[in-house]
């Protein structure tokens, strides 16, 4: 959290000192003053913004568009008041709460002034949030490279793949039925949301109960981010024990196989059309993950992803040794990790 926190402050701290040169010429000192207020302001502000929208669970899109959308305007308007009101203050040399300053800012709320400036807002911050939304609901990133052709001739590149499929399902399956068991699906990958985003992971696609992630090669290994998803998943499912155990009766479990190297990912289909990922990468990945039950542990990943990793001080590889994986014809080291990574 304190990173994301950090993240926002520095986004808006770039912007503010991009606006610079226009309030320069009202003095060095007050325009960096006013630059640090604006940037320590709208970067708060939409910190808090993020973090509100983000545990918004509305079912229906057009609801939950809304609904960001309303909050994007009060923030930018909350904010925008705040800052110019400081600012106004820092180039009078005068108290926030000098009376004068006060009945001055109460003038420009009136209804012909402040009406077309929320209205305006309004409309910009619905454009803006219904293109996100829409890149959320395909996959942060995907909407863009529809828009730029970015994969409409294949392209080959690295790529880390995890699949990740729920324990026991078949069981769970017959013991919930099926309207209970797609639930408690729902639900699941519902709180894989976080993680997801919180590593720099992509969704490639889901199976039943089983999701295909992939991550870009720099941010993946960065921290190990592609293995920590999978101990941050972990304590996400944790957090909401209690309402799985009240909904369903139990706590659904994971296991999850890691690999990493070179994919071609091109666009496929016209009717439904999808981003799609090419390689025997995924496939070793499949297998590597159909391991897990076979050595008891949650999550396995190959030799040549574990050698790269940039792991934190108490995270630490264990070879199990090498494997024979279903219709491959070498064997493959896989590793497992140990010890309690920083979940920051």
């Amino acid at each position: 959290m304190l990173l994301g926190y950090r993240d926002s402050l520095f986004v808006a701290y770039i912007i503010s000192v991009c606006m610079l040169p226009g309030t320069v010429h009202l003095g060095v000192w007050r325009a960096l003053a006013m630059s640090a207020i604006a940037g320590f302001l709208f970067g708060t502000g939409f910190f808090l913004l993020g973090t509100i929208t983000s545990r918004i669970r509305v079912r229906s899109f057009a609801l939950n568009l809304l609904v960001q959308t309303l909050l994007t305007t009060l923030t930018v308007l909350v904010t925008g008041v705040l800052t110019v009101w400081t600012a106004m203050a820092v180039l009078s040399g005068i108290s926030p709460f000098n009376r004068g300053l006060i009945e001055v800012g109460l003038e420009y709320m009136r209804p012909g002034i402040s009406v077309p400036i929320v209205l305006a807002g309004t409309a910009i911050a619905g454009m803006i949030n219904g293109f996100f939304a829409i890149d959320r609901k395909m996959g942060p990133g995907i909407l863009w490279s529809w828009i730029t052709g970015k994969y409409y001739n294949p392209k080959e590149e690295e790529r880390i793949f995890m699949f990740l499929d729920m324990k026991d399902s078949t069981a769970i399956a017959e013991q919930l039925g099926n309207l209970k068991f797609s639930a408690l699906v729902r639900d699941f990958f519902r709180d894989l949301t976080y993680p997801v985003l919180e590593t720099s992971g992509e969704v490639s696609h889901y199976i039943g109960d089983e999701a295909v992630l992939t991550w870009k090669v720099e941010p993946g290994l960065r921290a190990a981010n592609c293995a920590q998803l999978f101990f941050k998943f972990e304590d996400a499912i944790k957090a909401r024990s209690s309402h799985y155990i009240a909904e369903y009766g139990l706590v659904p479990e994971f296991k999850a196989g890691l690999h990493i190297g070179k994919v071609v990912a091109t666009e496929v289909g016209e009717v439904k059309s999808e981003i799609v990922f090419h390689g025997d990468v995924l496939n070793t990945a499949a297998r590597i993950q159909g391991l897990c039950n076979e050595e008891g542990v949650g999550l396995l990943l190959s030799a040549d992803l574990a050698s790269r990793l940039e792991l934190p001080a108490d995270l630490t590889t264990r070879s199990l040794g090498m494997r024979s994986l279903k219709g491959k014809a070498h064997e493959l080291e896989v590793f497992t990790l140990d010890g309690t990574a920083a979940r920051a």
